[in-house]
């Protein structure tokens, strides 16, 4: 799916607006001890608060096996999105099958659902170097030593169904518009009925905890999902029959 379109989406759905550069500031003053490669300053073009400088990338031994350059940008909707990563030494390509928006060459961390769902359970600076951008790193360190990524996900919208095609464990897209659908009527099935998913199976041994991983999903989100899903079908010629 073009990367417009992609962008187009996930503007739809930007996390609500908080003192995200407050916090960000403030979390950023507490971890500087631990990353001291990294600065806290301001952005040049946003005036928004960023850690920028080196993040090494250790072995379980605590040798250091790289270190790449960037900035971690504050945006107003932090902690409920991801802040902004930039690599700025042109390491990375600014090419999204390296994971990097090309519109303005911010690093693609995760899946937007991902993102979401991490969000939503609770994030800190902290938490976002070492369980979410130091991964990506090692990740793009070893596409650079080896020529492809090591259990690469999909980029961009594709990336995004690919998430719900791992929850629900199908590649219906129709099962799954019709899954998200059920969730939304928020009305969990008890433990001896029948799956909605219409697999003839009990609700508890197959997709009770995909339910209930996505039901943290808010009613505007889920719609968001169905609608890049719909529009993904189309778009690829699977599922002209959705709407």
């Amino acid at each position: 799916m073009p990367l417009l379109l992609q962008l187009e989406l996930q503007n739809q759905i930007r996390g609500p607006v908080s003192n995200g550069f407050q916090i960000f500031k403030k979390e950023a003053e507490l971890i500087q001890n631990e990353y001291p490669g990294l600065k806290l300053d301001a952005d040049e073009m946003t005036n928004a608060p960023c850690l920028s400088g080196i993040i090494q990338l250790e072995s379980e031994n605590g040798d250091v096996i790289d270190r790449y350059k960037l900035k971690i940008v504050a945006i107003p909707e932090y902690p409920t999105r991801f802040p902004y990563v930039f690599e700025t030494e042109g390491r990375i390509p600014l090419n999204i099958d390296w994971h990097v928006y090309p519109n303005d060459g911010h690093c693609c961390i995760s899946s937007f659902p991902e993102e979401i769902l991490t969000c939503k359970k609770g994030i800190n600076l902290r938490d976002f170097i070492e369980n979410h951008l130091k991964p990506y790193l090692f990740s793009q360190k070893y596409r650079e030593d080896n020529g492809f990524f090591l259990l690469e996900r999909a980029h961009g919208v594709k990336g995004n169904v690919q998430f719900f095609i791992d929850a629900f464990k199908t590649n219906d897209l129709i099962l799954i518009v019709n899954g998200l659908r059920f969730i939304k009527k928020r009305k969990e099935p008890n433990r001896v009925s029948l799956c909605f998913c219409e697999s003839g199976q009990k609700f508890r041994n197959c997709h009770r905890e995909t339910y209930r991983m996505l039901s943290i999903f808010s009613d505007h989100e889920i719609e968001f999902f169905i609608n890049m899903i719909v529009r993904y079908g189309y778009a690829s010629s699977l599922i002209n029959t959705l709407l």
